[in-house]
């Protein structure tokens, strides 16, 4: 199968394993994300001993055992036994001192469990060999409140890393690599669906429409895709129903700690326990207005990842109609209406912020800016909460975003809407960008307002 993106991730992890030295690696991410399968790209060609042992959720002693085991193949050993994890490593480390090693341990939280001292053995032949070995040590781990752990200033291991790379989901540009021959629209389509996680993403059929994809892998009961989002949440989550109940909330608008707070069972430490961790997990994060960053009345919930977002806003709550109707049907009369009046023009405020951010980090959008978000207002006079959907502060101020999600193309209309709501309020957005799933009319003027089309994004 051919390996997707990650070329910058990729150009670090390589760096490393070939230089002459020795490194350590750690290598997280939430499940299914794609670390291991960077790891063996990385390794593809690299001409070395190479050490490969996925963790088990066992015993450490039986970890050990298959470890050591994956040490004595590397090296072409009949027999080799350990007795405790220094020894393999002082093994390992005396053999990298003369020739090139690899000692990849991968799902490495199932070795360490809650153990601090594994860390500490790791640490201790890290301090002891960096300046006479050349092993290259790569732990790699998804469960992340474990692998952050291995980070905190006070662990073992803090400090002892060369390289620390978290790999992330795919935003809509990279996710749309797997599906290049999509059109523009399918494409976002698929993205606020299925979101940017590579495994997911590997599972759509390029025969079948997007629409029969989620049909397929999503609305039947007990389908692939749900058992998927089950496992991601029951891996580092005791109580699976708390995690539903703030997921649904969440997904059905309700963002705020208080409003979430309302019917929850539990007392609020339980509560605050699940959104913690459901944030470490990558799972939902907080979002701050651009103009109000401290002002937590302002904050909000909400959830970071597509095929979660979708699932938890039209399938968790409807267990009976899924199971008593073909998905077909499902789709047309319980998904369509709602999919594409309010959650796909959401996804396209979203793909249009990281359409944004790509260019920024690219250097394309000059003056740069230093922040991006949404920006909340007051009218005290006509008692008037709104915000703009997408807003960049840079040196010289704000610029306000508009996106549109519509048939027909943006026209000026639309333009001195905005342009006078903005005035209304007394806000001073110095410019005014557009985002139109379907074009412009031809009296908006390029040279006076930034416009991006859905075909803009994707090129």
């Amino acid at each position: 199968m051919q390996f997707i993106g990650r070329q910058h991730e990729l150009s670090l992890v390589r760096r490393r394993l070939a230089s002459d030295r020795s490194e350590a690696m750690l290598v997280y991410g939430r499940r299914r994300v794609g670390k291991s399968e960077l790891i063996k790209e990385a390794l593809k060609g690299v001409d070395a001993v190479v050490i490969h042992y996925v963790c088990r959720k066992t015993s450490f002693s039986q970890n050990l055992a298959g470890l050591t085991k994956a040490t004595a193949k590397a090296f072409d050993e009949s027999f080799i036994d350990f007795s405790s994890l220094d020894k393999l490593l002082k093994y390992v480390y005396s053999k990298a001192a003369s020739q090139k090693v690899i000692l990849f341990i991968d799902e490495y939280p199932f070795l360490r469990g809650d153990d601090e001292s594994i860390d500490s053995e790791f640490q201790i032949a890290i301090d002891e060999w960096q300046h006479k070995s050349c092993l290259k040590l790569i732990l790699c781990g998804s469960y992340m409140e474990t692998m952050q752990k291995v980070m905190e200033g006070q662990a073992p291991l803090f400090g002892r890393f060369t390289e620390i790379v978290k790999l992330r989901a795919f935003d809509y540009y990279e996710a749309a690599l797997f599906y290049p021959d999509r059109t523009d629209e399918e494409k976002l389509f698929l993205y606020s669906i299925f979101g940017g996680i590579p495994f997911y993403l590997i599972q759509l059929d390029d025969r079948l429409s997007p629409e029969e994809n989620v049909q397929r892998l999503l609305i039947p009961e007990g389908s692939f895709l749900e058992n998927e989002i089950r496992l991601q949440l029951t891996a580092e989550l005791s109580k699976e129903e708390n995690a539903n109940y703030v997921l649904e909330k969440i997904a059905g608008g309700v963002g705020r700690y208080s409003e979430i707070a309302q019917n929850f069972s539990g007392s609020s430490g339980k509560l605050s326990h699940t959104l913690g961790k459901l944030e470490g997990m990558g799972l939902i994060e907080k979002d701050s207005p651009i103009n109000a960053p401290s002002n937590k009345r302002q904050h909000r919930y909400v959830i970071s990842d597509n095929l979660l977002d979708f699932y938890y806003s039209f399938l968790f709550r409807e267990m009976t109609a899924r199971s008593a109707m073909a998905p077909e049907a499902f789709y047309h009369a319980k998904i369509e209406a709602a999919l594409n009046n309010d959650y796909l023009p959401r996804k396209f405020e979203q793909a249009a912020a990281e359409y944004l951010l790509r260019q920024n980090r690219a250097g394309k959008i000059n003056p740069p800016f230093f922040a991006i978000g949404r920006y909340v207002y007051h009218d005290k006079a006509k008692r008037q909460n709104g915000e703009f959907d997408v807003v960049t502060e840079d040196e010289r101020g704000l610029i306000s975003y508009e996106c549109k999600y519509r048939k027909e193309p943006l026209g000026m209309k639309v333009v001195h809407e905005e342009e006078w709501l903005a005035k209304e309020l007394g806000l001073n957005f110095y410019g005014f960008g557009f985002f139109s799933r379907s074009g412009f009319t031809e009296d908006v003027d390029r040279d006076t307002y930034r416009l991006v089309t859905l075909k803009d994004i994707y090129s």
